[in-house]
């Protein structure tokens, strides 16, 4: 990830503790959000200038931007709206069947559901994706042909955060040559969001999200 940063900016991740959970509906997602808050408050202790959540759902993004005074970024909701501004309509490749309706909802709050043309899953374990690469990479492109010549999407977003972390580097701008529309890797805007962010000196607004004391 680090790649997509330029020195001395560097990422320092923060990672949840004890049993590991699934994302799979939104009761997981709330479930998420008190130690994502735990996690941020530590991190702006420790000097850090923004907050990247790492999850396409954003889990405890409203609450993390109540509790802290820097940045909070969302993977999920940075990658949607950029979507927004690419094309008139855009879809979503996921992880799967049963991670659809969260998504949905997250995307539906973001006021950017109108502009999806579907949401559709990958199906594949995702402690099998390194094994199955390939099989990763023609289910994408099977999806996202499908979106494109039959749904009319102008914009392709990977809503799954660890496609591009599996598949070899240079794998989005060959997907996106092949498709021949834009592609979205979520974590690479994410990244490139929270430092613009740092550059111009903004952060959440506290009409919208009142600090927490």
């Amino acid at each position: 990830m680090n790649r997509f940063l330029i020195p001395p900016d560097k990422i320092v991740p923060y990672t949840f503790q004890g049993e590991i959970r699934e994302i799979r509906s939104g009761a997981d997602v709330s479930l998420l959000a008190p130690e994502t808050v735990k996690l941020s408050v530590q991190a702006e202790q420790e000097g850090c200038d923004a907050i990247v959540i790492h999850g396409i759902c954003d889990f405890g993004i409203e609450a993390t931007r109540g509790a802290v005074d820097i940045p909070v970024v969302g993977l999920g909701s940075s990658v949607i709206h950029l979507a927004c501004q690419l094309g008139d309509r855009y879809g979503v490749v996921s992880k799967s069947d049963t991670t659809i309706p969260e998504f949905t909802r997250r995307i539906q709050l973001m006021g950017c559901a109108k502009k999806m043309t579907s949401i559709r899953p990958l199906n594949i374990p995702e402690s099998r994706l390194i094994n199955r690469r390939q099989e990763l990479k023609r289910r994408f492109l099977k999806i996202a042909k499908y979106q494109i010549d039959q749904e009319e999407a102008h914009v392709i977003v990977a809503g799954y955060s660890a496609i591009f972390g599996v598949l070899p580097e240079g794998s989005r701008e060959e997907l996106e040559e092949i498709l021949g529309v834009p592609v979205l890797d979520g974590v690479a805007v994410a990244l490139k969001m929270a430092k613009m962010l740092i550059d111009l000196s903004l952060r959440q607004s506290r009409k919208a999200y009142p600090k927490m004391i």
